[in-house]
């Protein structure tokens, strides 16, 4: 659940942000060279989507609730993670025949389930659940502010942010050929640090509420800088993903597109408060991870050759497995997930710390 400092406000309009990035990047596989070849293959960029709300809430909840913030973290991320990682595990020891980059090495196995970047079969820092590899950078971001907090929690989104570009310029400057460092020398990361950015634009306007929510004509200019920065989001994939560096072509309108939507719902209620959309958003962690072997099973077995289809065809089984990858998804948050976290939380984290909130 993702909880703003007041408990009687919730930010919706980032479960809205979610479902639509982790639809996106199911839209992207499902086009795809390894899906359907359309040429309008986008959506990837949901990830980045994800990377810049994660550095907003994370530094929002850590300096709200500091206390045992990793643990939290660990009870969010851990639990389904693990289960998904032994189940796919599983499956490539019994039936490797139906998978084409992954292997049932226990030394991958290994490294994946601790969140160690390692070189998978196609050559790849990939882990046993291919769409782990960003829940790789999660985890660097998670422990880099967690050492934030202890030292400052006050500052700790600015230390973090700090570090992460330091990182990334050290990493770069040295030359290294070291694989594990180069995977966490990528510029993506500098995408939780947009986030953190937003978290401070969203505090300055926060402070400033009544006298910004009377500017009728700022409402228009973040509705607009909203829906231009979604288009350019898409438009800058589809051009431009081989010739600028991600961070930037799918950062930049990240940033706007997450700082848009938070200010038009805190400055002028204008959020989306579907009861669907809020159950999408809290299943759209595993969305992102199951859907690939959801959508490529279905292709594989009971729709080969659906490249073919007529257009009308398409449509219709692209929005049948976006609507199949999201039931499966609230299936499981509703009968596994949720009912964990909640043991999890009522056994470690509310025990280590009672009365405080634990967002996710």
């Amino acid at each position: 659940m993702i909880e703003s400092k007041r408990p009687s406000e919730r930010l919706y309009n980032l479960h809205c942000l979610r479902v639509i990035a982790a639809l996106a990047v199911v839209y992207f596989h499902t086009t795809s060279s390894a899906g359907l070849a359309l040429s309008w293959d986008v959506g990837s960029r949901g990830v980045d989507v994800f990377f810049v709300i994660s550095g907003f809430i994370i530094a929002y909840i850590g300096t709200t609730s500091p206390d045992r913030f990793f643990l939290r973290r660990l009870i969010r991320i851990v639990p389904f993670y693990w289960a998904a990682t032994l189940f796919v595990f599983a499956m490539v020891s019994v039936a490797p025949q139906l998978f084409r980059s992954t292997s049932a090495s226990v030394p991958h196995l290994i490294a994946s389930l601790l969140f160690i970047p390692h070189l998978s079969v196609t050559g790849e820092m990939q882990p046993t659940l291919i769409l782990g590899w960003s829940l790789n950078f999660e985890m660097f971001f998670y422990v880099l502010f967690a050492l934030a907090l202890w030292i400052s929690p006050r500052r700790s989104p600015l230390l973090c942010a700090a570090w992460l570009l330091a990182l990334v310029l050290a990493i770069h400057a040295s030359g290294t050929d070291n694989a594990i460092l180069g995977f966490y020398g990528r510029p993506i990361v500098l995408e939780f640090c947009y986030g953190i950015g937003v978290y401070y634009l969203f505090n300055w306007c926060s402070a400033r509420r009544e006298q910004l929510a009377r500017h009728g004509a700022l409402k228009w200019s973040l509705i607009v800088l909203l829906v231009a920065s979604l288009a350019a989001l898409v438009v800058l994939e589809k051009d431009y993903r081989d010739i600028v560096p991600r961070y930037l072509v799918g950062g930049i309108p990240s940033f706007f597109i997450v700082a848009s939507a938070l200010l038009l719902e805190r400055l002028y209620g204008l959020a989306a408060k579907s009861r669907l959309i809020y159950l999408l958003g809290e299943s759209s962690y595993i969305i992102y991870l199951v859907h690939p072997y959801i959508v490529f099973a279905a292709l594989r077995v009971a729709f080969r050759g659906a490249h073919d289809f007529p257009l009308p065809m398409l449509v219709l089984l692209i929005i049948g497995l976006l609507a199949l990858t999201s039931a499966i998804a609230v299936a499981i948050h509703l009968l596994f997930e949720k009912p964990v976290m909640a043991y999890l939380r009522a056994r470690l984290a509310s025990r280590a710390a009672p009365g405080l909130p634990t967002p996710s």
